[in-house]
């Protein structure tokens, strides 16, 4: 009798094994050899984050707010129905791809939602690796065209998540399909979490492509072995170098030691970033440098703070705090009672509820400019065993 850890290995070089091209139809018949996984159905997250849709097959879009599916994603965990229907997320260190739906013969325990939560794992590894050879879950993710500017931005980002011992990491562009300047960047290293947030002035491809520059020479920086004083110094060059001081990005720099908690911040425009400490929610004034680009051979300072285990960042970009409502500013009204309220989320969710919360003070009216959200929680060095 094979066992369920031989199917899993079967399962994983069948993946390898697919042409691309014929990756997403076969999976609903290697689910149910390999995994006894009935109607199997995989749905993959869209781009404003709103909905769970259909990768192949006939079945139907749900939302993520309301449904079992939904739950799955939102929670990252299994979710059971009474008729033995189970939605797994489809996990790939800390970013979800979406939900995995199927029915399996016989009540699941422990042990069965163990092994199924392993082929969910070996599947979202497998469209992780897809996404980067074909444009077809591109295409499935998205219910209309979206602007060039957009297209740029989307395909910059690292993720929408990442989660290791240490911290757990999640972040959203909004509008989705019009996304212009804004975008965030991130990226794990031994020892070392660096996260960015950038945004570049004007509208359209003129500010996609100052973030392009800006966000290039930042991880050029990065993986030559600079810091983000460094860092910032370069993409300010590159900047400079294009425009001669008449186009600008305003970002912000974050680099957390994985070991102590040290946090440094290079603050060049307009994030902000939100603590929470314990049931205290403060905002960390940060010390206000020229944005990239506005001058020439700029020189950045690094500002020293410290996270403690159990602490949440959240920064957020300015078409976030400073969005109107009338004569209501959000961050005055609602984002220190929100940011605080959401605490108990998991950074995915919290990122969501705070994008939500913002177009209920819009009246659900279009935003007047980009809106960027990124959650981190820190967890404390890693245990060594």
């Amino acid at each position: 009798m094979t066992t369920a850890a031989e199917s899993l290995r079967v399962f994983e070089t069948t993946l390898r094994s697919l042409p691309l091209h014929s990756f997403a139809e076969r999976l609903p018949e290697l689910l149910t050899e390999h995994a006894a996984l009935l109607g199997a159905t995989v749905r993959l997250v869209d781009y404003p984050a709103a909905n769970l849709v259909p990768l192949v097959g006939a079945a139907e879009a749900v939302p993520i707010t309301g449904t079992l599916p939904g739950a799955a994603f939102r929670e990252q965990q299994a979710v059971v129905q009474n008729d033995w229907t189970v939605h797994l997320p489809l996990l790939c260190r800390g970013n979800c791809h979406g939900v995995l739906s199927g029915t399996v013969l016989s009540e699941p325990d422990d042990a069965r939602l163990v092994e199924l939560r392993e082929v969910a794992d070996a599947l979202a590894d497998a469209l992780q690796v897809a996404d980067l050879g074909t444009d077809q879950l591109a295409r499935v993710r998205r219910d209309r065209r979206m602007t060039v500017a957009a297209e740029m931005q989307w395909e910059l980002l690292p993720g929408r998540g990442l989660a290791c011992p240490e911290f757990t990491l999640a972040g959203q562009l909004e509008p989705a399909y019009g996304v212009r300047g804004d975008n965030f960047d991130w990226s794990v290293d031994p020892g070392k979490l660096t996260l960015t947030l950038t945004n570049g002035m004007g509208e359209g491809l003129d500010a996609a492509l100052l973030t392009t520059i800006a966000i290039t020479a930042m991880r050029n920086a990065r993986r030559s072995g600079h810091g983000i004083a460094e860092a910032a110094a370069l993409a300010d060059q590159a900047v400079w170098g294009q425009y001669a001081g008449t186009h600008f990005v305003a970002a912000l720099l974050l680099s957390l030691d994985l070991e102590t908690g040290a946090l440094g911040i290079v603050d060049c425009g307009s994030p902000q970033v939100w603590r929470v400490r314990d049931d205290e929610c403060t905002r960390i004034l940060l010390e206000t440098q020229v944005p990239l680009g506005s001058l020439e051979e700029t020189h950045y300072r690094v500002q020293n703070e410290t996270l403690r285990p159990g602490d949440r960042l959240l920064v957020v970009s300015d078409g976030v705090f400073d969005s109107q409502s009338g004569d209501r500013r959000y961050a005055d009204v609602a984002l220190p009672r929100t940011v605080r309220t959401t605490r108990a989320l998991p950074p995915g969710q919290a990122v969501r509820a705070v994008l939500s919360d913002l177009a209920v003070f819009r009246d659900h009216e279009d935003l007047d400019d980009d809106a960027v959200v990124v959650c981190l929680d820190w967890h404390g060095p890693a245990t060594r065993t």
